[in-house]
C-alpha cells in the first residue's frame, strides 16, 4: 500500500512537470543549505529571475492540511531557502492523471506573518499566481521610503549652486513661479540623484551576468565596430566604496554603454558630469550609491513596481502635471483584461514581432511592463517558451513595446523598467521617447508632448551625451522614434490634472503659449480642456489601428459621470466597442494609481462595427485588489462570471445604445438592484417623471456667493444671511434655519444684489458627506443663500410655491428621492459627492409635484407633520423612523409598492459609498 508521504511525493513530481509545462522554471523535492545549518527539502522550487518561490503541497484540503501547508511554506522562508513560497492543497481525490483538471487551494506567503487568504482555482489559475510571485517580494513602501530618506540626506550636502546645477541640467524646473529660494531646488536635485540610484541599482543587477555578456560589437559607436577593451566593468559597489565613486561609475558606465543600455546608463553619466565634483558632490553620489545598494541587497531582484514607487515617493510635478503611478495589480488586471488568448498566434514570435503596444504617457513603464508580462504569459501557455524566452523579450522591447513621457528623469526610469524583463539580454533600439512639453523660444513654439501626434511628429528629445557640457545637440535621428501609430494596443494613465493647475511649471507666458496650442489641436474635438485626461483618450483613438485595435486605460471616476465629460463618452463609444468598465467600491481604495485619492475606473475598449457590438460588462468590486496575484483572481471571478460567487463584486450588462448615448451610470453603484432601480426611475417607469430644471431656478452655486460675500460675525444692515454649513450634527431634520450674516465683499455690491434676489427657502446640497450625512434637502425659515448649499425655487408653479417647497423635501430626503439624487452624482469621490447646479437641474423628480395639486399637498402635509423629525445619517436609514415615515408618504402619494421602496432602502444602507465601509453583505 502506498503511503500519504509517497503519494505527495508523486504528485509533486507531477506537478512540477505540469507547472513547466506552463512555462514555469520547476524542480520537485529540491534540498537547499539552510544558512543556519541543516538542510531544508522544498516540495517544488520554481525560480522565476533572481527569485526562488518554494511550493509546500498537501494532499487533502482540510483544516489541518492547510496549516500544515502553511507551517511548511512559512519554515522555507524562515529558513531564508526562499525568497517567498505558496501553500498548495491537492483535493483529496487527486492522483496523476486528474491532476491536471483539479481545483486546488492555495495561499501565497511572504514572510510577514499575515493572516491566511485562501484562494480555490484550477491549475491555469494557479499558474498565473506562482508567475506574479515576485511582484510581491520585499516591502516596496518601505524600501521606497529608506531610499527617498537616504536622498534627503543627500541633497542636503549639496550647495544651492550644485541642486540648481542638477535640476537646470536635467530640465527639471522647481514647481514655482518668481524668484526662487534655495530648498525650492530640493525637490528637483533629488529627482536628479534618483537617476543616480536606479542606474546604480541596475549596474549591480547586472554585476551576476557581465562575464557571460561581453558585447562583441561596441554599441557606443554608430558603425558596427568590434568591442575592443577590458572586460567586465567594475561591481557597483566596487565603485561605491573607491576613493573617487564618481569617477568609477562614469568609467563603468561608459564600458556597460558597449552594451547599449543608453537609456539608463547615458543618463546616469550626463547626471554625474552635471554635478560639481567637490566634496559635498561626491558625499551626495555615495550616500545615494549607498542606498541603492540596500535597496537591491533587501529586495529578491528590482521590480518595476519597486522602481515606480520610488519614482512616485520622490515625484513631485503630479500636481501640476497630473504624473499618476498605476498599480502594479491594477496594470496586470487592465493588461489581462485587454491582452486575450484569441488576438494573436503568441506561440508564434513572428507574430507577436508584428504587434503593437503603445504607451503615449508611459510615465515609469508599469503599464508597459504588464503588457510584457501578459504576452509573456499567453506565449507560456502556447508552448514552452525555453531557449526562445530571451529572444521574446528582445522582440518585446525593440519591436512590441513602444513609450513616450515630457520627463528626462521618468524616461530613464521606464528604460530601466523594460531594461528589467532581461537584463542580460543585449537590445539595440528600445522605443523609450522623451517628447517635448513647453515653448521652444528658439523656434518660437510650443508643444504638447506625446499629443502632437495629433498634427505632426512630436518633438523628441535625444538622450543626453553623458559629458555634462550643458543640454545636448540632437544626437539621435528623429527617424528612430517614426509615427507610432496605428497600434494594436494603446495602454496608459493618462494625466489628469484640472486647468486651474495644469502647467503651472512654467512661466506665465508659457503657460499661456502652451494653452493655446492645446485649443488650436482640439478645437472642433470632443475634448473639454477643464483637464487633459480627455485629451489622451483622443489621441488613444487616434493611435489605435482603425480596424481591430484595443485601447485600455485608466481613467478619473467623473469621466463616466460628469456632463463635461459627455461628448468624449460618445465619442468612444462612436469609436470602439465599451467591452470592460471596471470600478472600485473598496472605499479604503477607490483608486487605481498610487498618488492620488480620487475615483477611478478601468476601461477596455475594441473596435469592431456597431451592429455587432455586445453589450458593455461593467464591472464594480467590492474588493480592490492589492497585488498581481490578487488581480489575477479577480481576472479569472470576470472571465468565469463568478464576482458574485466569490464576494469580489458584482457585474451588470448594459446595451450598446445605452453606452452610446453617454450613460455610463451603472459605475455608481456596488448594487446591480440600484441601477436597475434608477435606470426605471429614469425611464419614468416607477411613475411619470420630470427634471427638476424644467420647473425650478437652482443658485447661484456656493463657489458663487462665496466670491460675492464674507461671512459676518454681527448682524449687518443689509440683513442677507445665509445657510452657509453642511454640519450633519447642526442640520439633523428637514426644518433649518440660517447660520451665518453675509455682507457684500469689496466691491461687490451689484453682483450680491442681483445674486441676493435669487434667495430661496428650499436648498439642495453641493456637496455631502455620505456617511454622516442625514438631511439632502431643508426648508429655511426665510429665504437665504447658501455655500455648501444651494437654493432653488419653483417658477411658474401650477401649484403654491411654499407647498411645493414642503413637497420637494419630503421626495428628496425619501429613499426613492435619496436614489435620484445619488443617481448621477458628480464622483470624483463617492462618499462625499458634489452635485452641481447642472446635476441638479438634471435631478429627476415626479411629474405630480408640478401638475397635481393633490400630490402636493399630500407630501406637504407628510413635512408638517415630520419636519421636525430627527433624520438619522444614512447608513442608519433602516432603523429611522423620520425617513420610514417619509418613504410611506412618498409610497401613497405616487403609488409606489411598498416592498420596492424598502428594498431600495435597505441597498442604499449598505452602499460602500454610503456606509464608507467595504461592502459585508
Amino acid at each position: 500500500m502506498v503511503s500519504t508521504h509517497e503519494h505527495e511525493h508523486t504528485l509533486n513530481v507531477f506537478m512540477a512537470r505540469l507547472l513547466s509545462a506552463g512555462g514555469l522554471a520547476s524542480k520537485p523535492e529540491v534540498a537547499r543549505t539552510v544558512p543556519a545549518g541543516g538542510r531544508a527539502r522544498i516540495d517544488i522550487e520554481v525560480r522565476i529571475g533572481p527569485a526562488r518561490i518554494a511550493i509546500e503541497a498537501e494532499h487533502g484540503q482540510s483544516a489541518d492540511k492547510r496549516r500544515s501547508a502553511i507551517a511548511d511554506a512559512d519554515k522555507r522562508i524562515n529558513q531564508e531557502v526562499v525568497d517567498c513560497a505558496l501553500a498548495v492543497c491537492y483535493p483529496d481525490s487527486s492522483n496523476e492523471l486528474n491532476l491536471p483538471g483539479a481545483e486546488f487551494l492555495w495561499c501565497v506567503r511572504d514572510g510577514s506573518g499575515s493572516a491566511p487568504q485562501w484562494r480555490i482555482g484550477n491549475l491555469e489559475r494557479l499558474i498565473s499566481v506562482v508567475r506574479l510571485m515576485p511582484a510581491q517580494l520585499g516591502n516596496p513602501d518601505f524600501a521606497a521610503a529608506a531610499l527617498s530618506a537616504s536622498l534627503d540626506a543627500a541633497v542636503e550636502r549639496l550647495s544651492t549652486r550644485q541642486k540648481r546645477s542638477l535640476a537646470v541640467g536635467m530640465n527639471l524646473p522647481p514647481g514655482v513661479k518668481g524668484k526662487q529660494k534655495s530648498e525650492d531646488w530640493d525637490k528637483p536635485a533629488k529627482r536628479a540623484l534618483l537617476v543616480v540610484a536606479t542606474a546604480v541599482m541596475f549596474h549591480a543587477r547586472l554585476d551576476p551576468h557581465m562575464e557571460s555578456v561581453k558585447p562583441d560589437t561596441d554599441a557606443r559607436h554608430d558603425k558596427r565596430t568590434p568591442f575592443k577593451g577590458a572586460w567586465p566593468p567594475s561591481p557597483a559597489a566596487d565603485c561605491v566604496d573607491s576613493s573617487d565613486p564618481i569617477q568609477a561609475l562614469k568609467d563603468a558606465w561608459d564600458q556597460i554603454l558597449a552594451l547599449d543600455y543608453k537609456p539608463i546608463f547615458q543618463t546616469g553619466r550626463f547626471t554625474l558630469a552635471i554635478g560639481e565634483a567637490d566634496p559635498g558632490f561626491v558625499d551626495a553620489v555615495r550616500i545615494t550609491s549607498r542606498a541603492a545598494l540596500s535597496v537591491v541587497r533587501n529586495i529578491a531582484g528590482i521590480r518595476h513596481d519597486l522602481l515606480g514607487r520610488i519614482f512616485h515617493t520622490v515625484l513631485d510635478s503630479a500636481r501640476y502635471d497630473g504624473s499618476f503611478y498605476t498599480t502594479t495589480a491594477a496594470a496586470t488586471l487592465l493588461a489581462t483584461l485587454a491582452l486575450s488568448d484569441d488576438q494573436r498566434d503568441w506561440a508564434s514570435l513572428k507574430d507577436i514581432s508584428n504587434f503593437r503596444v503603445t504607451d503615449p504617457a508611459c510615465g515609469t513603464g508599469t503599464l508597459l511592463m504588464a503588457a510584457a508580462e501578459r504576452i509573456r504569459e499567453l506565449s507560456s501557455a502556447r508552448s514552452n517558451l525555453g531557449a526562445l524566452e530571451r529572444e521574446l523579450d528582445k522582440t518585446l522591447i525593440e519591436d512590441v513595446l513602444s513609450g513616450f513621457v515630457v520627463n528626462l528623469t521618468a524616461t530613464h526610469m521606464a528604460a530601466t523598467t523594460l531594461g528589467l524583463l532581461s537584463p542580460t539580454t543585449q537590445f539595440n533600439r528600445m522605443k523609450i521617447g522623451q517628447t517635448f512639453l513647453g515653448v521652444d523660444d528658439e523656434e518660437d513654439k510650443a508643444y504638447l508632448g506625446s499629443l502632437e501626434f495629433l498634427d505632426m511628429q512630436p518633438k523628441l528629445m535625444p538622450w543626453p551625451n553623458g559629458n555634462g557640457n550643458g543640454r545636448p545637440k540632437q544626437v539621435e535621428s528623429q527617424q528612430e522614434f517614426a509615427m507610432v501609430a496605428p497600434s494594436d494596443l494603446v495602454i496608459m494613465n493618462p494625466p489628469f490634472t484640472r486647468d486651474s493647475l495644469r502647467h503651472n511649471q512654467f512661466s506665465t507666458e508659457h503657460e499661456r503659449r502652451i494653452k493655446q496650442r492645446e485649443k488650436e489641436i482640439f478645437a472642433r474635438t470632443p475634448v473639454h480642456l477643464s483637464g487633459n485626461s480627455g485629451a489622451f483618450m483622443y489621441l488613444a483613438d487616434f493611435l489605435c489601428k482603425p480596424d481591430s485595435g484595443t485601447v485600455a486605460f485608466v481613467s478619473p471616476l467623473v469621466n463616466a459621470t460628469n456632463i463635461s465629460a459627455l461628448p468624449m463618452r460618445q465619442h468612444l463609444a462612436r469609436s470602439f466597442h465599451i467591452e470592460t468598465i471596471v470600478t472600485s467600491h473598496d472605499p479604503s481604495r477607490i483608486y487605481f494609481s498610487e498618488n492620488t485619492r480620487i475615483g477611478e475606473i478601468l476601461i477596455v475598449c475594441r473596435r469592431a462595427p456597431f451592429d455587432s457590438r455586445g453589450p458593455t460588462r461593467i464591472i464594480n468590486l467590492a474588493s480592490n485588489p492589492r497585488n498581481p496575484s490578487d488581480a489575477m483572481s479577480t481576472y479569472f471571478a470576470i472571465r468565469d462570471g463568478s464576482l458574485q460567487e466569490r464576494g469580489l463584486g458584482t457585474e451588470q450588462h448594459w446595451p450598446a445604445s445605452r453606452i452610446a448615448a453617454g450613460d455610463w451610470g451603472a459605475v455608481q453603484w456596488l448594487s446591480p438592484f440600484l441601477s436597475g432601480s434608477y435606470q426605471q426611475l429614469k425611464a419614468g417607469e416607477l411613475f411619470p417623471v420630470i427634471k427638476l430644471g424644467d420647473v425650478a431656478e437652482i443658485g447661484p452655486a456656493g463657489q458663487a456667493v462665496r466670491e460675492t460675500f464674507a461671512r459676518s460675525k454681527l448682524p449687518t444692515a443689509e440683513g442677507m444671511r445665509a445657510l452657509w454649513d453642511h454640519k450633519t450634527d447642526v442640520t439633523r431634520s428637514m426644518s433649518a434655519t440660517t447660520d451665518t450674516a453675509i455682507a457684500p465683499r469689496t466691491g461687490q455690491a451689484e453682483r450680491a444684489r442681483v445674486y441676493w434676489s435669487r434667495r430661496g427657502r428650499l436648498m439642495l446640497p453641493t456637496r455631502a458627506f455620505l456617511r454622516t450625512t442625514r438631511a439632502m434637502a431643508v426648508v429655511l425659515d426665510s429665504a437665504a443663500l447658501g455655500s455648501a448649499w444651494v437654493p432653488c425655487r419653483f417658477v411658474d408653479a401650477n401649484v403654491e410655491s411654499s407647498a411645493m417647497e414642503k413637497a420637494m423635501a419630503v421626495y428628496v430626503n425619501s429613499s426613492v428621492g435619496l436614489l435620484s439624487i445619488l443617481g448621477d452624482r458628480s464622483n470624483r469621490k463617492p462618499t462625499y459627492p458634489n452635485f452641481s447646479i447642472a446635476d441638479l437641474n438634471g435631478l429627476v423628480i415626479p411629474r405630480a409635484l408640478d401638475e397635481s395639486e393633490e400630490t402636493v399637498v399630500q407630501l406637504s402635509a407628510a413635512f408638517n407633520t415630520l419636519h421636525n423629525g430627527i433624520l438619522e445619517p444614512l447608513p442608519d436609514m433602516m432603523s429611522c423612523t423620520t425617513r420610514l415615515g417619509l418613504d410611506q408618504a412618498v409610497c401613497d402619494a405616487l403609488g409606489l409598492s411598498n416592498d420596492t421602496v424598502s428594498a431600495i432602502r435597505r441597498d442604499l444602507a449598505a452602499e460602500p459609498s454610503v456606509t464608507g465601509n467595504r461592502f459585508e453583505g
